[in-house]
């Protein structure tokens, strides 16, 4: 069972147990690790880039890439900005910018994204949504969020 850093084991906190697996304390913004053999129940969140290759079950939340690797067994609400499934997912999926369902994968929920691809081979069962891709940037007047100007409108307020 592995859960954490899968890079290297050279950071400060990490720890190495036996066999090949390697497992990290270190913190936000670093690539994780849920391995095969590992079981999760509950609310899970990543940071960083983060791959799922175990079983987990209740939410997960990832701001980094999340891929779902061959191996996983996954019955949760899925949210986060890019995720790639290649193994079984058990409920929806909410991806900001980019969904892929590459082969083998089978889901089972309702998917959303700005982008989703499917590859040939999927399995997928539910309905499928095109959202807008969110952007985060704001224009600023005077330290206030200011919507865009609308077509029609000079900007300038009297």
């Amino acid at each position: 069972m592995s859960f954490g850093k899968f890079k290297d084991d050279k950071t400060t906190g990490s720890i190495a147990p036996a066999g090949n697996s390697r497992a990290s304390v270190t913190g936000a913004g670093s690539d994780a690790l849920l391995g095969i053999g590992s079981k999760i129940s509950g609310k899970i969140s990543f940071e960083g880039a983060a791959e799922i290759s175990g079983e987990v079950e209740g939410e997960v939340h990832a701001k980094g890439r999340l891929t779902v690797g061959e191996t996983a067994r996954v019955k949760a609400r899925i949210e986060g900005v890019e995720i790639i499934v290649k193994g079984l997912v058990e409920g929806d999926i909410i991806a900001s910018k980019r969904l892929a369902l590459v082969k083998p994968a089978r889901v089972s929920g309702n998917i959303s994204s700005a982008s989703i691809s499917i590859e040939e081979g999927v399995l997928f069962e539910g309905s499928c949504q095109m959202i807008q891709a969110v952007n985060t940037t704001q224009r600023t007047v005077s330290g206030v969020a200011k919507k865009e100007d609308t077509p029609g409108t000079t900007g300038s307020e009297s």
